[in-house]
């Protein structure tokens, strides 16, 4: 091949990875912006912060591409990657591990799936029950309860190893909260349709209440079979109508983003009225960390998976769906140690999630 071929050849290859990396740099950016925009103002944002990480993927792709045959375009895909960092992070967060320190206060949050469908052990004794009281935490939140029986509750309250215990039934979800410590007052913070949002007051001690917000926003609503549908489309898309299913599934996503959002702001309203205040906010989001959802609620709180965990932390355990939509948001009253996802328990459709809580000195009572 003549000299002045090779270099056209060349230069075309590298024309055309510029091209390629600032589309997928530009997608992935439109990924991380996606959060800022409310799905009940264009509902059809909710669907877009679901590409993330296949963007993600995408530029890590066209940097090695780069790296490999047009070194000189290789800061096209870095500064993608720099400019959403922190979307980065919050998606598949990496931190050095550190042990809770003594004095923690441990919090598991948990969608129990009506309690693991009320199964019992050979004892009779509830499975779910069982584990929450293995894991000694002071404080638990739980979604999706049983509506079976009053008394249940009372078993399961001293099964999971607790003093006190509060449930709001959200039109047949309960969420409901165990605690080591007095549950002095609880209050709705917004309900539709059966899920929505509580806090339950807790006691610490004299003057030092902690406003402990349990979430169960609204879901995706997907059947069994739309779940069936999204599993083919990944794993299987020769097999699938790739056209028609994926509009079907977007529209439905798209809508439950829009009611996921009013009850995000109605969350985030709540916490502002009440900023300075010692607060936990916990639960099912039912969406991912890219998500305008998350990020208005996270807004002025710290993310505990975030500043103590590894990876993406999968939370739903079924089909394909491999997102973390489970979350302990904590105000500034707490430092956070090892949260983690327990993958061990498949008692229901969600794996719990943990965290210790150390008080910050500083931090006021009020």
């Amino acid at each position: 091949m003549k000299t002045g071929t090779r270099k056209k050849s060349a230069s075309f290859l590298s024309r055309f990875i510029a091209g390629a990396s600032w589309i997928s740099v530009l997608l992935l950016w439109g990924c991380a912006a996606s959060v800022y925009v409310s799905p009940e103002w264009f509902r059809f944002v909710g669907v877009i912060g679901l590409g993330f990480p296949f963007f993600l993927g995408g530029t890590l792709f066209m940097l090695a591409v780069s790296l490999l045959f047009a070194p000189r375009r290789a800061w096209i895909p870095l500064l993608g990657l720099a400019g959403c960092c922190c979307s980065i992070r919050t998606y598949c967060p990496f931190n050095l591990t550190s042990p809770p320190p003594k004095g923690c206060l441990k919090i598991l949050t948990y969608n129990t799936l009506n309690f693991g469908g009320l199964e019992n052990d050979e004892k009779g004794r509830n499975r779910v029950a069982l584990y929450m009281g293995s894991t000694r935490s002071d404080i638990i939140c739980f979604q999706e309860g049983s509506t079976y029986k009053n008394s249940l509750y009372e078993d399961m309250c001293r099964l999971a190893g607790a003093t006190y215990m509060d449930t709001v039934n959200l039109k047949n979800n309960i969420l409901g909260c165990y605690s080591r410590y007095p549950i002095v007052g609880r209050e709705v913070i917004c309900s539709n349709a059966g899920n929505g949002s509580v806090v339950f007051r807790i006691l610490l001690g004299r003057g030092d209440t902690l406003r402990m917000v349990n979430c169960h926003l609204a879901s995706m609503q997907l059947t069994v079979d739309d779940r069936a549908m999204y599993h083919e489309m990944v794993l299987k898309p020769e097999e699938a109508d790739v056209g028609r299913e994926s509009r079907l599934l977007v529209s439905k996503i798209a809508a439950a983003a829009a009611r996921r959002a009013g009850q995000a702001d109605s969350v985030a309203e709540w916490l502002s009225r009440h900023k300075g205040e010692n607060i936990v906010v916990c639960g099912d989001f039912n969406d991912s960390p890219i998500s305008y959802t998350r990020r208005r609620i996270a807004e002025g709180l710290t993310d505990a998976y975030v500043a103590t965990a590894n990876g993406i932390g999968r939370s739903f355990n079924r089909d394909a769906i491999y997102v973390r939509i489970d979350n302990i948001l904590v105000s500034d009253h707490w430092k956070p140690y090892s949260c983690r996802l327990d993958r061990s328990v498949l008692l229901s459709d969600h794996y719990p999630m943990s965290c210790y809580l150390k008080r910050q000195k500083d931090a006021k009572v009020r």
